[in-house]
């Protein structure tokens, strides 16, 4: 008889762990939901192709900006793709520069301020409230400090910042020395989300972190000295990884205080596939990563954290602002090579580093192409928001509502509907089944309209 693969995976775990919930949860999910086949949620242009070429696309948002309220709120991302060097497990979109470093930073530190300058002269963008400005990579810190405070002062000086705007940056604990986090301090940088990944030094070497956990974790307290808020990123599936130092890595830096954690699965993308492939990787099931997930979460959850989204558990201060705003109805200006922003219901996006370096001149940002989201997808856009923030009205998805409290992806309250850590496992598909379900109901109200 094939050995239970709960309770093989689990063997080692500390009875005090109380494990119950978590095979509960997997029988739940039945045969609907393998967790082989969950599934991210993406945006619009990932799905279709643009509606619009990079100028038009520029067009349709100036015209769009002129008409916008001029109180409304909006947050700034800015994109570094600049690495020391890339880490082999990495799927984000960044490099190590070569040659010539000095010269390639202030190249691009020069095309991220004049697109700053072009979009703020639109419509009363520049007046609008800025809630957030995140940075974010590749290691943003890597600009240095000069060239980094040159950004922050272009930001301020082109948009309405104000001391109640928050200031947020991603780094490596490589990165974040003693004097970049007195400069961060200085601009006016009050949030730090850290790609930790992992705690375990022998993982660490594997996917290229060069410091010590130990390290990590001094980082850590020299910036929650200072008051600033700190979240990490926690990976699982990574080669030599164990359940019960996922779960330690957890619990020593709840200790240490951090205030928010996104989890994830180790994705696999051309980028870091030859590295997946070297650690046999590409042909992995993933239910041991999803089994490591739900201890990760279930630990949070144990610890009081919540989610303001269906993959980050924060404390009280951590409200993820960058990352949940859409929740707040609010555009997001988004600028450098990759970065996708929108602005109301139009989507654009930026080409990579060396077509953006081209294109980011003459009176134009840079643009790859936008699309405007369909009468369709605007009219699921807020309840497919809400469903990602972790929280929703239950009666909005009736049909979809006992199916999904029967595979343990939600429990229902006075307050609505709750994702479950199973459910923030599979948000992604609860999306798609949401859009499945009412697509051909949009159709009927509006032929019968």
């Amino acid at each position: 008889m094939q050995p239970d693969p709960f309770d093989e995976f689990f063997r080692h775990a500390p009875p005090t762990w109380g494990l119950e919930p978590i095979r509960e949860a997997w029988c739940a999910l039945g045969p609907r939901y393998d967790v082989n086949q969950w599934r991210l949620p993406l945006p619009p242009w990932v799905h279709r192709s643009y509606d619009y070429g990079g100028a038009q696309a520029w067009d349709m948002l100036r015209h769009d900006l002129a008409l916008a309220n001029d109180r409304q709120p909006f947050c700034i991302y800015l994109h570094v793709p600049f690495c020391s060097r890339k880490c082999g497990f990495c799927d984000s979109y960044s490099f190590k520069l070569g040659a010539h470093i000095p010269e390639r930073i202030a190249g691009y530190v020069e095309r991220l301020c004049y697109e700053l300058q072009l979009w703020s002269a639109q419509g009363s963008l520049s007046r609008r409230p800025v809630s957030t400005v995140h940075l974010g990579g590749g290691t943003p810190t890597y600009l240095g400090e000069a060239a980094l405070a040159q950004v922050i002062a272009c930001c301020k000086a082109c948009f309405a910042t104000s001391p109640a705007t928050e200031w947020a940056l991603e780094s490596t604990v490589e990165a974040l020395t003693p004097g970049m986090i007195e400069t961060m301090h200085a601009l006016g940088f009050r949030r730090l989300h850290l790609g930790v990944q992992s705690l375990q030094d022998e993982v660490r070497t594997i996917i290229g972190r060069r410091r010590p956990a130990a390290e990590a974790l001094e980082r850590i307290a020299a910036t929650l000295a200072r008051g600033w808020i700190v979240s990490v990123d926690l990976v699982c599936g990574l080669p030599a990884q164990t359940l019960t130092g996922f779960v330690g890595d957890i619990e020593a830096l709840i200790a240490a205080g951090v205030n928010g954690f996104s989890l994830y699965e180790l994705l696999i993308y051309p980028q870091n596939r030859r590295w997946a492939e070297r650690w046999g990787l590409t042909r992995r099931d993933h239910l041991t990563n999803y089994f490591t997930f739900m201890a990760g979460a279930q630990t949070l959850s144990a610890h009081g954290y919540t989610k303001n989204l269906f993959n980050h558990w924060a404390d009280a201060r951590d409200e993820n602002i960058y990352f949940t705003f859409p929740t707040r109805q609010e555009d997001l200006l988004a600028v450098g090579t990759i970065a996708d922003g929108v602005f109301g219901d139009f989507h654009y996006r930026h080409p990579p580093y060396t077509p953006y370096l081209k294109a980011a001149c003459g009176g134009l940002p840079g643009l790859e192409g936008g699309l405007r989201r369909t009468a369709f997808e605007s009219w699921l856009q807020p309840l497919r928001t809400r469903v990602l923030s972790g929280h929703f009205d239950a009666r909005q998805v009736p049909a979809l509502l006992d199916e999904w409290q029967a595979h343990g992806l939600i429990t229902c309250d006075a307050g609505g509907a709750h994702l479950t850590n199973s459910g923030s496992w599979f948000a992604g598909n609860m999306v798609h089944e949401l859009t499945e379900l009412l697509r051909p109901v949009f159709a009927g109200q509006v032929y019968s309209g």
